[in-house]
C-alpha cells in the first residue's frame, strides 16, 4: 500500500463508521501501520476497539494488547502525578485547571489506558504562572529544557511555560493561554478566552478543577487546528466523541460562542471530522454547514501528516502564506504577536544563530525533496487561509 493508502485504512481503524479490514494488508503495511499507531498513541485505543475482531492480524494484537497493558499501568502513576501536582499548587495558594487528558482519560473514556497522555497541562493566570513554575522547581520539578526566551517574554509570546519533569518521572505543563495569542501563527488565532474558562470551571468527583464541557470542546478543537493544525492525531476524533456521549453540549450556545470568540472555521472543520470517523457521535449543526469534501480530505491526511518532517512542512507553509517574511522569521527564530514587539529565542545551546541556521536549512532541504512533504506543506498552508477566510 502507499503511505497515503495505510494512513486511510488508519483512520477508518480509529474510526467507527466502516468494518474494519486487515486482510489485504501486507507484513511490511502492517509493520508501517503500526508505527503510525504507535507514534500517535493509537495503540491502546486500536486493542479496545479491535481485539474480538477475527481477522486481527497476531503482530498488530500482540503489540496493541502490549501498549495496553503499559499504558493502564502508566496511566495509575500519571493520575497520582496529577493530584499530587494539584495539591502542592494549591497549598502554595494557586489555582490551577487541569486541562485536556487529565479530565478525558479519567471520565469519558472507558478505560483510562486508551487516551494516553503525553503531559500532564494545568492552566493558571497569567499573573500566577511564572511564581507558580518557581515553586514547582523548588519542589523538586526540574527544568527539561533550557528556555528559548525569558519566562516573561513567554507569558507574552505562547501559551504554556517551558515543561517540568516532576519527581515521579512526568512532564508537567503550565500553561497561561489555551491557545498561542493573536499574530503568532500562519493564521489568526480565535479570542483569548482564558480568564472566562477560569470562572466557569467546575469541580469534578475527584476534587480536581476541569473547564466546563463546552469549554473543554472548544479548547480540544481550538488547540487541534489553530494551534496545531492537526498534528495532534486521531485521538481528536476520539476525544470528542467520547467527551459529547459523558456531556451534554448546549449546542446553540455554543455556535454562538464560536461566531463570537473567532473559531467556528475550525469547529466546523474538526466536527465534520468527528463524525465522518465516528458513528456515535450527535451533533447539532443548526444553520452551520459540514466543510467542502476537498478541505475534509486535507484535514484527515493532516491528523496523521508526518511528524519527522512537520517542522520542514511548516517553513514551506509559512513561505506560501507569509511570504519571505515569515519563512525568515522562521530562519531566524523571531517571534511576533499582534500586541508588543517581535522577539527571536535563544539560540547559543544550538551553536548560535549560523549553527542552527545552518543545521535547519539543510534538514528542510532534505525533506523538501520528498514529495509527500511538499504535499504535507500545501495542506497546511490551505488550511490556514481557509481559517482565515472559510468557503462553503
Amino acid at each position: 500500500m502507499t503511505p497515503e493508502e495505510l494512513r486511510r485504512r488508519l483512520l477508518d481503524l480509529v474510526g467507527t463508521r466502516r468494518p474494519a479490514q486487515f486482510a489485504d494488508l501486507s507484513g511490511d503495511d502492517l509493520a508501517k501501520l503500526d508505527r503510525m499507531a504507535a507514534q500517535h498513541r493509537l495503540q491502546p485505543l486500536l486493542h479496545h476497539q479491535h481485539r474480538a475482531h477475527p481477522d486481527l492480524p497476531p503482530v498488530l494484537a500482540e503489540a496493541w494488547s502490549a501498549a495496553f497493558r503499559c499504558q493502564a499501568l502508566l496511566a495509575l502513576s500519571q493520575r497520582a502525578e496529577l493530584e499530587r501536582t494539584v495539591t502542592l499548587l494549591r497549598a502554595g495558594g494557586f489555582a490551577p485547571l487541569a486541562l485536556k487528558g487529565a479530565w478525558l482519560h479519567r471520565f469519558a473514556y472507558p478505560h483510562p489506558a486508551l487516551r494516553p497522555l503525553r503531559d500532564i497541562d494545568l492552566l493558571l493566570d497569567p499573573a500566577s504562572v511564572i511564581p507558580a513554575f518557581a515553586f514547582l522547581e523548588a519542589a523538586g520539578y526540574q527544568l527539561i529544557e533550557v528556555p528559548e526566551l525569558p519566562l516573561p517574554e513567554l507569558v507574552r509570546t505562547d501559551k504554556h511555560l517551558p515543561p517540568l519533569l516532576s519527581p515521579g518521572g512526568t512532564v508537567v505543563e503550565l500553561h497561561h493561554h489555551l491557545w498561542e495569542p493573536d499574530g503568532r501563527l500562519d493564521h489568526a488565532s480565535p479570542a483569548a478566552i482564558d480568564a472566562e474558562v477560569r470562572a466557569g470551571a467546575v469541580m469534578d468527583e475527584d476534587g480536581l478543577a476541569y473547564p466546563a464541557p463546552i469549554d473543554m470542546l472548544a479548547h480540544l478543537i481550538a488547540h487541534a487546528v489553530y494551534s496545531h493544525r492537526l498534528d495532534c492525531g486521531p485521538l481528536l476524533l476520539a476525544d470528542i466523541d467520547f467527551l459529547l456521549r459523558a456531556r451534554p453540549i448546549d449546542w446553540a450556545r455554543f455556535w454562538v460562542r464560536a461566531g463570537t470568540e473567532g473559531w467556528s472555521s475550525g469547529a466546523r472543520l474538526v466536527l465534520s471530522l468527528v463524525e465522518h470517523y465516528r458513528s456515535a457521535v450527535r451533533i447539532e449543526w443548526h444553520d452551520h454547514k459540514p466543510v467542502p469534501d476537498a478541505l475534509l480530505n486535507d484535514a484527515a491526511l493532516l491528523l496523521l501528516q508526518d511528524l519527522d518532517r512537520r517542522q520542514s512542512a511548516g517553513f514551506l507553509a509559512s513561505l506560501q502564506r507569509r511570504g519571505w517574511q515569515g519563512l525568515r522569521d522562521r530562519v531566524t527564530g523571531r517571534r511576533r504577536v499582534a500586541a508588543g514587539p517581535a522577539v527571536r529565542r535563544e539560540m547559543a545551546s544550538a551553536g548560535g544563530f549560523i549553527g542552527w541556521a545552518g543545521s535547519r536549512w539543510r534538514r528542510t532541504a532534505g525533506d523538501l525533496v520528498r514529495r509527500d512533504t511538499r504535499k504535507q506543506a500545501r495542506a497546511l498552508a490551505r488550511l490556514s487561509a481557509w481559517l482565515d477566510h472559510p468557503r462553503d
